[in-house]
């Protein structure tokens, strides 16, 4: 701590960019309530006799997709051993926080969070949306400070947050009554200790914090939410007391809230407030100050394998001073998009890929249309679940052995025909009608399905209710995304629809398991799909982002090749100004992208273009091997290291930790 006095950072930014400058097991507690991605389920305002309507919506930021899966990593890495982890949650997201988190760490548990005075249900047709759940996650060794067995119930009761606490401008959906947050604060951490709230709203949990004396780090995007909390903070800094007087602009309050601020004199950017906070700017690369390049905060176009997006902190404040950004294996554009340069130029020699960045850039109606279509039959998929109650009743009957598999099988069978309309309809007439597969791949996947879960449930136990509609919704969706693995394997839409065949590419990358890319002797594509955690996994978050003001003015400055690194670098003859970023496939089995292969002799080719001929500054990123080492142990050749850590083993292809090089001819 750069400060010891210095008790709160609160920034207005991305969250996914700022964690990222976090240092390793650097925060003792994370307590924060992220989007629940309800409001795609919302029904709208609620009409009440003789009374204006109950507003039943939720925020706009809870309609874009939010994936557990993109935050599990970054969460463990900054959070100390002895630390807690508190997440808010709902029922369409605890399973996927399980998943992430559970193998994670030596203990899962949740909370119940029951209010007191919910919503009421005017016309008494369903149970009252009362409780709120609350995952969390712990070490051996962690902090926990009960003082009773009473204080030992995993269940907290309050009211929702109301007036005089509860903001009416800007008025916050979501916002939690400091009470409760003060009650877990003061469980799972000690005094002085940091508490981290990636999704900070309009400051709840802050003021929680800094009222018990721990330090605070609150990231909030959205401006009217974070000048709210900002104001509360300050105020329970400056008064101790958060409710003592109203939140206004008055010329008192100004004076205290200086009063509290940080010993700074001067305006600062995010970056650099937290690397003070964390008393990390003299010593670590990541500081803004050193870095001479500007982050653009641009999200990656897909995933991809080998993909920077979590190395950009070793990487931006490495960078030189350029004019032209320039890389040659451009892949999912995690630094292609991450940069703030005058022009780009970008390569890859995937097909398939670049097909993918060309119909971005132009917008292209044919393949919105497409993904649109998928996205609408991921919809379908569910619906049609829903739809057929008796999937799970035969289910059971078969966990009953009421019917036996042979049974099972002739009613999935049966069931598949009487219903062979219905489940077409799903991915509808247009999709339908290209060679299909969906009719043998639903009562394969269905079979399939019951029959391990039965399995698992003689091994283990009884799955619960929720658990067994999940795993057959999957089923259905595995069908589909079975189908359309079919149709992206088929050589005649790949030869005679490149629109189609690229929204096919898009949608595997976005459902197959782990985003792996793995093929068959035969050239075909067999990579399964992704599972449980996938099914909530909606594409128009994606489109809306392909079609954003901010993405498309990128592409402005961007042009787009599709040939050999060396072809390509060669025609745009690299000068003294740019920067070129390379990421090459590894030295490794596993370095076979998209069927297409990267060899030894490239990786030659490579560092002999770069050491004996490039006039431009450039960086390498690669994994450390001898053979690697060897090609650019050279004179005037920088190498620097760091450690990552790969989430996903598949089939044993890459070792769970590998030393990776930074190789720089500056």
């Amino acid at each position: 701590m750069k400060d010891p006095n210095w008790r709160k950072c609160i920034l207005k930014a991305d969250s996914r960019d700022i964690i990222k400058r976090i240092p390793d097991n650097s925060v003792d507690f994370i307590l924060t309530d992220p989007p629940y991605n309800l409001g795609q389920h919302s029904t709208g305002n609620i009409p009440l006799p003789g009374r204006t309507a109950m507003n039943n919506d939720v925020a706009e930021w809870d309609m874009i997709d939010f994936n557990p899966e993109e935050w599990a990593d970054e969460f463990i890495r900054i959070l100390k051993p002895t630390g807690n982890l508190f997440i808010f949650t709902s029922y369409n997201q605890l399973g996927r926080w399980y998943n992430c988190l559970d193998h994670r760490f030596d203990t899962s548990n949740f909370m119940i969070w029951h209010k007191t005075n919910p919503a009421p249900k005017i016309y008494k047709a369903g149970f009252l949306n009362s409780c709120e759940m609350i995952f969390t996650c712990w070490n051996k060794k962690h902090t926990w400070n009960f003082i009773s067995q009473a204080e030992m119930h995993n269940f907290i009761e309050s009211s929702i947050c109301m007036k005089p606490e509860r903001l009416s401008n800007p008025k916050h959906p979501a916002q939690k009554p400091v009470a409760i947050l003060k009650k877990m604060i003061e469980i799972a951490s000690n005094k002085d200790d940091i508490v981290f709230d990636p999704f900070m709203g309009v400051g709840s949990t802050g003021v929680a914090s800094l009222s018990l004396n721990r330090r605070f780090v609150g990231v909030e995007l959205d401006e009217i939410y974070f000048e709210a909390a900002k104001k509360r903070i300050e105020i329970v800094l400056s008064q101790g007391d958060l409710f003592s007087q109203p939140i206004a602009n008055t010329q008192a309050q100004e004076s205290e809230v200086y009063m509290a601020c940080e010993p700074l004199d001067i305006p600062i950017s995010p970056i650099r407030e937290l690397n003070l906070f964390f008393g990390t700017e003299n010593t670590d690369n990541h500081s803004e100050k050193e870095s001479k390049v500007i982050a653009s905060g641009l999200s990656p176009i897909i995933k991809w394998p080998g993909g920077k997006d979590k190395e950009l902190k070793y990487i931006l404040p490495n960078a030189p001073k350029f004019e032209r950004f320039i890389e040659p294996f451009v892949g999912g554009g995690s630094v292609f998009m991450g940069v703030e340069a005058d022009e780009y130029l970008i390569n890859d020699f995937s097909t398939e890929l670049i097909e993918l960045y060309r119909c971005i850039e132009k917008s292209d109606d044919d393949f919105f249309k497409y993904v649109e279509m998928m996205d609408m039959s991921w919809n379908n998929s569910l619906d049609f679940f829903r739809a057929n109650p008796q999937l799970v009743e035969t289910y059971v009957g078969y966990r009953k052995e009421l019917i036996g598999k042979s049974e099972l099988r002739e009613f999935i069978h049966t069931f598949c025909q009487n219903h062979k309309q219905s489940i077409l309809d799903i991915i509808g007439k247009e999709y339908a009608s290209l060679p299909c597969i969906l009719l043998k791949e639903m009562e394969t996947n269905l079979l399939r399905k019951m029959v391990r879960m039965r399995e698992l449930e003689i091994e283990k136990h009884i799955l619960p209710d929720a658990d067994l509609n999940d795993n057959i919704e999957t089923a259905i969706k595995s069908a589909v995304y079975m189908n359309y693995r079919h149709l992206y394997n088929d050589h005649k839409i790949a030869d005679n629809n490149s629109k189609l065949h690229c929204a096919l590419f898009f949608f595997m990358r976005n459902y197959a398991y782990s985003g792996m890319f793995r093929y068959s002797s035969k050239g075909e594509f067999n990579v399964p799909y992704g599972g449980i955690a996938y099914n909530s996994k909606l594409l128009n978050k994606k489109l809306c982002y392909y079609r954003s003001k901010e993405l498309l003015s990128h592409f402005k400055k961007t042009k787009i090749y599709n040939l050999d690194f060396e072809q390509f670098l060669r025609m745009v003859k690299p000068k003294d100004n740019d920067f070129i970023f390379l990421d090459p496939p590894y030295d490794s089995e596993f370095s076979t992208y998209a069927q297409n292969a990267f060899t030894r002799d490239d990786q030659k080719r490579l560092a002999n273009y770069l050491i004996s001929e490039c006039k431009a500054k450039w960086m390498v990123i690669i994994k450390n091997t001898g053979f690697i080492y060897g090609l650019y142990n050279k004179e005037g050749i920088n190498i620097r290291t760091f450690n990552k850590e790969y989430v996903v083993s598949f089939m044993n292809r890459n070792d769970k930790k590998v030393t990776h090089l930074l190789i720089t001819n500056y």
